[in-house]
């Protein structure tokens, strides 16, 4: 009876520790909160062939000024795709708690934001490399008449002593490493200090409201506070109210490869020229200027991309595209300048060749919304040459946009070669090949090519960057 007992329990321990391995099997193969290849390490994301970045939008890592895409962390990040020789995909989260979420679920690869590295942090995520070191400082409005008081009246009515913080209202954004060092500070000077965490605004615009007196006082960065000093002038950002600490990057416990290369990388990086030309481009204070007050700057309210958004929201409905879609293209063409002349004769807004614009009904004098409107024609004309079984809405819209750049019979070219050669002749990846090979006389001269020998690439190219624009539009400009 004892030995059957003892065959029955390891029998049972055994189906347990079976059925546990086919559990975690299956979840690492199909995890259920991961809308993204379940990605371990730089291995993968090689294999994915693109790296997935969290940051922030601001006025410093991340940003859309008259159409381009900007920004230090973007910037950064576009250099370290470059060197992993991989595509960058951005995302947008300014919360840390839920950017860290992104992270942990194998959302993204990497939070490429300046991160306060804290022991609870530790414990999450492995740092990179300090990209940077700030302290935290007050960000306290100046008394109204503060001109027209001496230095001295000016220093007795700010806060200078942490322990003056006592029963006041301090206002930060959720998530923000602020609120531990405030709670430190209340344990400190025993005395409550009153925390407001807001989800719906950056740091910015908390430090705005202090400035027009909504708010009394927050506590951030100090790069960012000065910065915001040559904005609002009526500011104070001098009161210290942290040691000085380390910035840096955040990716998962066991992307140990991803996380020695990046360090590897950084520290090469920032010895170059190109780093440091970074720099002054984003914390040089005239450059700042520069966009800060513009209504073409993303992080300034009712911002928009051009002149001409509202005319180019009303004729992409035409075609049922994002508006930001055809903003990307019109940018790509021509920097919003209707103006403009190409090499090959190209005029005007949307770049339309005469030919194509004649049968349009439009010409060099035409107004500028005869123009996106004949544009729009002109998508909508490509994109019913296209066959119905081409559903992929990405692929769809980057076969359009290749041939508005290159000409559609070579699209059509492209797309027969991927069907003779038995690849999937509906989606972007497999077609772009042979509008690349357009060049290789193995292909030009295939008896399905009609249109004979042409540099696709330039079609490639200009589908993808504007498409990659777009999706920049996407993660700082709103909808509508």
């Amino acid at each position: 009876m004892k030995s059957l007992k003892y065959y029955t329990i390891i029998t049972i321990l055994s189906i347990i520790v079976l059925f546990g391995v086919l559990i975690y099997s299956f979840v690492r193969k199909n995890p259920l909160h991961s809308p993204v290849d379940f990605v371990m390490d730089l291995p993968e994301i090689k294999e994915r062939d693109t790296l997935i970045a969290l940051t922030s939008t601001n006025h410093i890592d991340y940003f859309i000024y008259r159409g381009t895409p900007m920004g230090f962390q973007l910037e950064l990040l576009e250099q370290f795709a470059k060197y992993l020789d991989v595509n960058l995909k951005v995302i947008v989260e300014n919360d840390l708690e839920k950017a860290g979420e992104y992270l942990l679920n194998n959302k993204c690869d990497i939070l490429a934001k300046p991160i306060v590295i804290t022991k609870d942090r530790k414990q999450l995520y492995n740092f990179s490399e300090p990209i940077a070191s700030t302290r935290q400082v007050l960000v306290q409005r100046m008394p109204d008449n503060y001109w027209q008081m001496s230095s001295r009246q000016i220093e007795n009515s700010l806060i200078r002593n942490q322990t003056d913080l006592a029963e006041k209202t301090i206002y930060i954004t959720q998530g923000s490493s602020s609120l531990t060092r405030l709670r430190n500070i209340s344990d400190e000077i025993a005395g409550n200090i009153y925390i407001v965490e807001i989800d719906s605004l950056d740091k910015e615009q908390i430090i705005r409201y202090v400035s027009e007196g909504v708010f009394d006082y927050t506590i951030t960065d100090e790069d960012i506070a000065r910065l915001n000093k040559q904005i609002y002038r009526n500011i104070d950002v001098q009161t210290s109210v942290s040691f000085p600490y380390n910035l840096a990057w955040a990716v998962r416990k066991e992307s140990e490869i991803l996380l020695n290369t990046l360090d590897s990388w950084l520290v090469d990086f920032q010895n170059t020229i190109t780093y440091r030309l970074l720099v002054n481009k984003y914390y040089n204070k005239d450059r700042r200027q520069l966009h800060l007050s513009s209504k073409y700057y993303s992080g300034n309210s009712g911002s928009r991309i051009s002149k001409y958004d509202d005319l180019i929201k009303r004729y992409s409905g035409i075609i049922n595209w994002d508006w930001r879609l055809l903003a990307s293209l019109i940018y790509q063409e021509s920097r919003f300048n209707p103006n403009a002349i190409s090499w090959a004769g190209a005029f005007g807004i949307m770049q339309l060749m005469p030919g194509t614009a004649e049968e349009l009904g439009i010409d060099s004098s035409s107004g500028v919304e005869d123009h996106i409107h004949a544009g729009a024609r002109y998508i909508r004309f490509l994109d019913s040459q296209l066959d119905e079984t081409i559903t992929d809405s990405i692929t769809r819209i980057k076969l359009i946009l290749s041939g508005y750049n290159i000409g559609y019979g070579h699209v059509l070219d492209a797309i027969r070669l991927a069907e003779y050669y038995g690849d999937n002749p509906i989606l972007w990846d497999k077609i772009q090949y042979y509008l690349i090979n357009l060049t290789n006389p193995k292909y030009y001269n295939n008896e399905v090519v009609r249109n004979g020998y042409f540099p696709g690439i330039h079609g490639v190219v200009f589908a993808n960057e504007i498409y990659a624009r777009y999706m920049h539009y996407k993660n700082v400009i709103p909808d509508k």
